[in-house]
């Protein structure tokens, strides 16, 4: 059997120790044995790695940023596929307002390239510096601008996947169910044609702090009518404090027009960059642990109420139902989240995806979705073995 050294060109395939250390892991902490890390150059290198994980059955798990909070990307006695050198931008159709890029683009190099030309990809996550193209397709990424322009799957025309079977599939309208919000387990994102839309020409905030949370709910109902909003992220009294601000509950709307009363970008910039900071403060602050549960609305309020009276630090994007509380390592009270989630209606999973970390939450019926998609494309069991279900 040919080795795996032996398909590709030299730097392209490492079995370091220090580097399977660093690739054991993303974001989510898990860790997992790795066996190699591989950096695939063209859709031609992905076809040939899959055809011979399908010989050797040795587990191909790919991989983004790593930025993933549940596992995703954790290997599982597996071999590391990293996207990062898969980062082409073709030539955008201005007219069309699309763009195909590779899976490994970074998302701020690809609005960067984008802005010459007045357009942007508004599916914007916390992690947006480094989040990837192909991650964000994996997870059905939401975001920091929801509210007005939804999540990947709105975005999103065609995928380009490598099956488990080393097959290539272009994937339009339905058929992208098969790797929008799959985290890899049917075979790896290659490339992408992305809709994008006008960057704003004018954007305004306002901060909104309310001691009643019943009242700070019926503003945001009042907000989410307004058509000019373009995000409203929430954070409780705790994550308020945490980035020098009251210690209420408090509501970032942002405006694409002059509704909001900050105008100025280094006001704008000053408090969305505390919100940014948010994440990494709370793991400094010793909760490390990011959970993403999306509730109806009705089940706002109770939820909100519980998190801020279980002192529990809790930020998100209000707009669309996703909070992010904030625990400590092994905290009991996840489980019970969890239980609200489910009698609440509501989702465990609005945008991390499940990876190796929920997949004892998940239902009958997404189980059996998860088992049509890998008997249709995965049949071998290669791709992310043991992750969603």
């Amino acid at each position: 059997m040919i080795s795996l050294e032996a398909l590709f060109q030299p730097g392209q395939v490492s079995k370091r120790e220090e580097t399977m250390v660093v690739y054991s892991r993303d974001a989510s902490r898990i860790q997992g044995p790795c066996q190699g890390v591989v950096w695939p150059e063209t859709v031609n290198d992905v076809v040939r790695l899959a055809q011979w994980a399908a010989e050797t059955g040795i587990d191909l798990v790919p991989r983004g940023a790593g930025t993933g909070l549940c596992g995703g990307a954790t290997p599982q006695n597996s071999v590391v596929v990293d996207s990062s050198r898969l980062r082409q931008i073709g030539a955008g159709e201005i007219q069309s307002k699309k763009v195909m890029v590779d899976a490994g683009v970074p998302l701020d190099l690809l609005n960067r390239t984008l802005r010459q030309d007045g357009l942007f990809l508004p599916v914007v996550p916390g992690s947006h510096r480094s989040a990837t193209i192909g991650g964000m397709i994996a997870t059905n990424a939401a975001g920091l601008h929801a509210v007005r322009y939804g999540r990947m799957s709105n975005w999103v025309e065609e995928v380009v996947l490598v099956d488990g079977k080393g097959e290539v599939h272009q994937l339009t309208a339905d058929d992208r169910k098969a790797s929008l919000g799959r985290e890899g387990i049917t075979g790896m994102i290659v490339q992408a044609t992305l809709h994008l839309t006008e960057i704003p020409e004018i954007r305004s905030l306002t901060l909104f702090t309310f001691e009643n949370l019943e009242e700070m709910l019926k503003q945001v109902e009042e907000l989410k009518t307004n058509p000019a909003l373009s995000a409203l992220e929430y954070l409780n009294p705790l994550a308020a404090a945490l980035v020098g601000w009251t210690a209420r509950h408090s509501v970032l709307a942002e405006f694409h027009g002059a509704e909001g009363k900050i105008r100025d970008s280094a006001g704008m910039a000053n408090l969305w960059g505390a919100r940014e900071s948010l994440s990494a403060r709370l793991t400094q602050a010793g909760f490390p642990i990011s959970e993403d549960p999306q509730f109806p609305p009705d089940a706002l309020e109770e939820s909100i109420d519980w998190l801020t009276t279980q002192r529990i630090p809790t930020f998100g994007h209000l707009g669309v139902g996703i909070l992010h509380p904030r625990f400590l390592q092994n905290d009991a009270r996840i489980a019970e989240l969890y239980r609200r989630v489910s009698v609440s209606g509501g989702q465990i999973s609005g945008e991390h995806g499940m990876g190796l970390k929920k997949r004892q939450w998940a239902s009958e019926s997404f189980q059996a979705d998860v088992q049509a998609l890998k008997t249709q494309f995965d049949p071998y069991n290669i791709f992310n073995r043991g992750k969603q279900c």
